[in-house]
């Protein structure tokens, strides 16, 4: 302090409690204590998907200057590179600690709808944005949004790496230039024999120089390099005893272009029974046959073909269908073609060239979902479905996707259907934004059955929450205010266990809560959903030790205000039963439930004063003398807000108690 020139004081800094008037002053602490805060593992970008590709990655060239700008906290990166050269996985790779792998890592994404927002950075947090699926104008847009991001970055503390598209740099804006850090194509043998190693294919250095193999290796891009040992890790298991340049070779024929050869093969084939045939059997292939010739039949009605009008015995029969196709049965009588990825290679070919196929496709499958053979499988069902997905958003077709996952998810026969291509849909590059935004339209609309509801939370639980915590929680609070009355107890329960899990995440609920009550037509629903999240402080220690004070009182203050008479009684006695109990933590929970009652006004503290004392006087004989005991330190609290009586400030800290 400092004394000014005329009579008086002036304060020149504050670093406690100051008192600027009359009246007296009561001071309610929320702030840190010397115990360190318990370490919250966000579940964001699993950490098994991490250390997947650690096992796998090879650096490129530029990504020792990439990790060398990183390395000051604050610091963001834009990672530029050309296509296929494994920008996303460098990136992850820059962000990912391997001496501490459970760090923060969050993955952000260019908010598309006014809920959903960039979460606040925090120190120590790794920051992933990926924008190389963005389109021209949303790349304008999103780097707007990264601009205004990068200081928030910066002051927190934080790392951000973002992933550019593969465009021409001259549309970055000219201050994000400094920014930029390019990077080339890896040793595309030194990946592959990585891939290889998680196969546990150990192959000899000149297995792996024939010139058709280098040549098709400067061609992939790096996700390709994945899928390339899987093929040859089959090639072995088909033919374990044959050469390795065999596994090879079959390998590199599953990944060519094989468009001109499926053309030749459709083309020659003399009847649409024969057409029909092979498209199922691309469908279901890994099906048992007789499945599969089932439903041969429909595709066939479907596609308005005439059908085989000869008596049954004069029929080709089912072994010489295949004979003039290139399919075969499996020792336990199932389809399979005879080249490896044969299949994918036909189903890209109707796609693409019967594009008029396309709605008796999904017709088709829909019927084969619905009314299935009764040999075929739930996994046959939901790789057909797969297939059916991937197809579709190879064709752009992401409508009919939208459509047939609503329909499906509001029947429970076809939950797991639904469930498959939503999955597919949320992790798409390209269109999983517009998953998340149809999700969030499902998750506010009118007319959401329980199955929907059920499945709709099952993806944001399972799928969203992997990459975007922040969006499936928004999701989730609109699915649980519909099931507070009615509706299946999994939506909320998977709401609370995703917010349990994160502090943060606890604290954009309360954000919420507390957002909907305030409304002009308050969110009443809300009232129980606070309740049950906070209703079992014993068994719930994250509301206890890692959320703030202040931030809970705040919300109590707007439920007690919003709820029935009577509806927080019973959870206010569970909280002074934990109180009685519960050391340190006792302490905190009062002055939180006092706190919010204050915040809402004299008649909730008489309320809380009488919950009390009923609490004490409705005890068993030998349980009353600890109850008032505890329900006297409420009662101190109480008049101490009132101004009442003095009372010894009680210092808590906001996460650990």
């Amino acid at each position: 302090m400092t004394e000014g020139a005329a009579a008086g004081t002036s304060i020149g800094e504050a670093r406690g409690p100051t008192h600027t008037g009359p009246g007296s002053q009561h001071n309610h602490f929320y702030g840190p204590s010397e115990a360190p805060p318990p370490k919250v593992v966000p579940s964001r970008v699993a950490l098994d998907q991490r250390l997947w590709l650690q096992a796998r990655f090879v650096p490129p060239p530029g990504f020792g200057e990439a990790r060398h700008r990183l390395e000051k906290p604050g610091s963001t990166v834009l990672l530029a590179g050309p296509p296929g050269s494994g920008r996303r996985t460098a990136a992850v790779m820059l962000l990912h600690d391997p001496e501490d792998p459970t760090a923060s890592f969050v993955e952000l994404s260019f908010p598309r709808d006014r809920e959903d927002s960039m979460p606040t950075p925090e120190a120590g947090d790794r920051l992933l944005l990926d924008l190389s699926g963005t389109t021209e104008e949303e790349y304008e847009a999103a780097q707007q949004q990264l601009y205004g991001y990068w200081g928030r970055v910066e002051l927190a503390g934080a790392r951000l790496v973002a992933v550019l598209p593969s465009t021409d740099q001259e549309l970055l804006l000219p201050a994000l230039q400094q920014l930029v850090v390019g990077i080339d194509r890896p040793r595309e043998v030194a990946v592959l024999r990585r891939h290889l190693g998680g196969k546990e294919l150990k192959l000899a250095p000149e297995d792996l120089q024939g010139e058709e193999l280098m040549t098709s290796l400067g061609r992939f891009a790096m996700r390709d390099m994945q899928r390339f040992a899987d093929l040859v890790a089959r090639a072995r298991t088909a033919g374990p005893s044959g050469p390795v340049s065999d596994w090879i070779r079959q390998a590199l024929g599953a990944l060519s272009d094989r468009s001109g050869e499926v053309a030749l093969k459709v083309a020659g084939l003399a009847s649409g029974r024969q057409r029909a045939l092979l498209l199922a059997a691309a469908m279901l292939a890994g099906a048992p046959a007789d499945a599969v010739f089932h439903h041969v039949d429909r595709l066939l009605g479907l596609a308005e073909h005439t059908p085989d009008d000869q008596p049954l015995l004069e029929r080709i029969d089912l072994a010489e269908q295949l004979k003039s196709l290139p399919l075969k049965l499996d020792d336990r009588g199932r389809i399979d073609f005879e080249s490896m990825a044969y299949d994918e290679a036909v189903r890209t070919h109707f796609w693409t060239f019967l594009p008029w196929l396309k709605g008796c496709l999904g017709q088709w499958v829909a019927e084969v979902v619905d009314r299935p053979h009764p040999a075929l499988a739930a996994q046959d069902r939901r790789r057909l479905v797969e297939r059916f997905a991937e197809q579709s958003l190879r064709a752009a077709d992401w409508r009919t996707l939208h459509r047939v996952a609503g329909e499906w998810a509001a029947d429970p026969r076809s939950s797991d259907e639904a469930l498959a291509v939503l999955r597919l849909g949320l992790d798409h590059d390209r269109y999983g934004a517009g998953f998340r935004s149809r999700i969030l339209d499902w998750a506010k609309g009118q007319q959401v059955s329980a199955p929907f509801a059920t499945v709709l939370a099952r993806a944001c639980g399972e799928v969203l929450a992997r990459t975007h915590p922040d969006q499936a929680v928004v999701r989730l609070h609109h699915l649980a205010r519909r099931t507070v009355r009615e509706g299946p107890v999994e939506v909320r329960e998977t709401l609370y266990m995703l917010v349990r899990r994160d502090r943060r995440l606890y604290q954009l609920l309360l954000s919420r809560i507390r957002d909907g009550l305030a409304a002009r037509q308050p969110r009443v629903e809300d009232v129980q959903l606070f309740l049950e999240l906070v209703g079992d402080p014993l068994g719930d220690p994250l509301s206890q030790r890692s959320v703030p004070g202040g931030a809970l009182a705040a919300t109590w203050a707007k439920v007690l205000a919003a709820a029935r008479a009577g509806q927080c009684a019973e959870t206010v006695r569970l909280w002074l039963a934990a109180a009685r109990t519960a050391s340190p933590n006792g302490e905190w929970l009062t002055d939180v439930l006092v706190a919010g009652a204050d915040a809402a006004g004299p008649a909730h503290l008489t309320a809380l004063y009488l919950t009390g004392r009923e609490w004490v006087t409705a005890s068993p004989r030998e349980e009353q003398p600890g109850r008032a005991e505890a329900a006297a330190r409420l009662w101190q609290k109480i008049d101490s807000v009132q101004g009442i009586e003095p009372a010894p400030t009680l210092r808590t800290d906001e996460r650990t108690g």
